[in-house]
């Protein structure tokens, strides 16, 4: 009986006494990149929010001229469920921005399905028209004259923040629903003439008025893959490669197509 009468009293205590917290769910882990494979370009996409990350590519001798078309396009082609650009127009309030390409429509133009491809909105973010046509245009430089002495793989992409200052920028998610990049980064591997890998990378805020000397911005690949933080994929650089970072920016070649 005294048994029963204990167990009775622990059973009233226990249901007395106040409930422990449920655990706080753990944050989901950051959204794998989907990758889109449009033949002479690859970009990996976060579908959840509508960004592309990162785009790769290997460029030979540049042998196209072909004109460049501003067919712009919202991307119809992504896998069901991901989030696109819903507008195609310029990114035009506020002004000073351009539709800013990841994998250049230039570097293409041997190829029209490709430079087509490249006006997919997928490809292209919020740009500061200055940033676009002066700082970033100096990779792109670059990428163009040393194709023409050995092939050059491409890899870049672009940084977005989503809290606190990181969305003051963010000008364009009701008129297109895009973010605007806080970074944009690059990676160039090739030969020297002896044979040798190179690499160069640059890590560049965007920002008005940067110039065209791009020195500033040099980092190390591994610097760059730092910044971008663990949820980013390591980039496909050779690891013996990852930690050097040229004190100056290549210079261009004596010859060098420019278009």
């Amino acid at each position: 009986m005294r048994r029963l009468l204990f167990l009775l009293l622990v059973l009233s205590l226990t249901s007395c006494a106040p409930r422990l917290p449920s655990p706080i769910p753990a944050e989901p882990a950051a959204t794998p990149l989907t990758l889109l494979d449009h033949g002479r370009f690859q970009l990996w996409y976060d579908c959840l929010r509508g960004e592309p990350h990162r785009f790769s590519f290997t460029l030979d001798k540049d042998q196209g001229h072909l004109p460049r078309v501003d067919n712009f396009r919202i991307d119809r082609s992504l896998p069901e469920g991901c989030k696109g650009q819903f507008s195609a127009k310029a990114y035009s309030t506020p002004k000073g921005y351009h539709r800013g390409h990841l994998a250049a429509n230039n570097h293409f133009d041997d190829d029209r399905t490709a430079m087509d491809a490249s006006n997919l909105m997928s490809n292209i973010v919020p740009q500061l028209a200055s940033h676009n046509s002066r700082t970033w245009y100096q990779t792109e430089l670059l990428t163009e004259c040393y194709r023409d002495l050995r092939p050059v793989t491409v890899i870049g992409g672009v940084m977005f923040g989503h809290a606190g200052a990181a969305l003051d920028n963010d000008a364009f998610i009701q008129s297109h629903g895009i973010a605007t990049p806080e970074a944009f980064w690059k990676v160039l591997l090739t030969e020297d003439e002896h044979g040798q890998p190179q690499v160069i990378a640059w890590w560049i805020p965007h920002q008005v008025d940067l110039g065209t000397d791009l020195d500033p911005y040099l980092r190390s690949v591994r610097q760059i893959e730092t910044a971008l933080g663990p949820d980013e994929p390591p980039i496909e650089v050779p690891e013996h490669l990852k930690d050097r970072r040229p004190p100056h920016t290549w210079p261009l070649p004596a010859r060098c197509d420019r278009e």
